[in-house]
């Protein structure tokens, strides 16, 4: 480990979309830990309910800065907007209904101050009413700096289904030409596609850093076209920009195929579950044939019982696409 003389500095950016109710405790959880290094910078992004108002009791306070963006841009607009906007070493997305976990703070800066890495990631607790459940974000020994030589990042990413923003903290200057996709959900997914190609090493710390705020009102339940796009087109996104660079692994291409299709399967069936059959007609006439393709390329090399359920799953998605 190498140890930092410098004070470690990080920039806490938080977009803010109609979350009156819970912007205060987000904000109040990273004053009660924060030090002189860090900052706050909120941008409200044009809000319909009274968010801004409930901003305003932090207007003066010295670690804050609020910003008033001039019209919607949406989570990934307005997280670019606020990247230029920094001015720390470091830089930590946290989205404004959610929380800081106690004591992430010191755990973050600690391991920045002994480690010299482009990306810190940690773990999150999932959070419903009263109830919050530890929720493991990576694979492999906690406070070890890894070269992202062989894709070890993605790799880290793809086993662990950890496509999150905001359970990392990145150094500014790696990522200040990377911007989130406008426009798109599932806009985590695309963003640790494009970092993976960036950053020389990482590393993981198992702690919590994020109290992650699972809200009924946030839980899809009709799937529209907009949804089917973004989603696999996100994964779509990452098998293709990483091609160039899978060659030298075909045992971790094998991998991230089989992940992609499992994507793809549980789609299908949860369109099924949920009697969709227009959209399961416009998954089949648009996706289909690339996720067949994607399924096919798929060798016995993730494993022989791995290879056997997924065979299932290909004959069972293609009966439903069928009927």
């Amino acid at each position: 480990m190498q140890s930092q003389s410098k004070p470690i500095t990080i920039s806490i950016l938080i977009p803010v979309y109609n979350v009156a109710d819970y912007v205060e405790e987000c904000l109040n959880s990273i004053l009660a830990q924060i030090d002189d290094n860090a900052e706050i910078i909120v941008m409200n992004d044009a809000s319909t309910d009274n968010s801004w108002e409930v901003l305003q009791a932090y207007q003066t306070h010295p670690k804050i800065t609020l910003v008033q963006a001039p019209h919607n841009r949406g989570l990934s607009g307005t997280r670019n907007a606020l990247l230029p906007l920094a001015t720390n070493q470091y830089v930590w997305f946290i989205d404004s209904d959610d929380a800081m976990h106690d004591g992430a703070y010191t755990k973050v800066v600690n391991a920045l101050a002994s480690m010299d890495i482009d990306m810190l990631g940690g773990n999150y607790m999932a959070w419903r009413g009263d109830n919050k459940r530890p929720k493991k974000a990576f694979v492999g020994t906690a406070n070890q700096i890894i070269n992202n030589d062989s894709l070890q990042f993605i790799k880290n990413i793809v086993e662990n289904n950890s496509n999150h923003v905001w359970n990392k903290v990145y150094k500014r200057s790696v990522i200040k030409d990377i911007g989130f996709q406008e426009g798109k959900k599932f806009e985590d997914i695309y963003y640790m596609t494009d970092l993976s190609k960036v950053i020389k090493n990482f590393a993981f710390i198992d702690y919590p850093l994020i109290d992650y705020r699972e809200r009924q009102g946030s839980i899809v339940q009709t799937l529209d076209k907009k949804y089917v796009d973004d989603y696999l087109g996100a994964f779509l996104y990452r098998v293709n920009h990483l091609k160039a660079n899978l060659g030298e692994d075909p045992s971790f291409q094998n991998y991230l195929h089989y992940k992609t299709y499992n994507r793809y399967a549980g789609l299908v069936k949860k369109l099924k579950d949920n009697q969709q059959l227009d959209m399961l007609n416009y998954l089949k006439d648009h996706f289909n044939i690339k996720f067949d393709h994607i399924y096919r390329c798929i060798g016995q090399q993730i494993g022989w019982i791995r290879y056997q359920k997924l065979g299932f799953k290909h004959r069972q998605t293609e009966k439903i696409l069928s009927q």
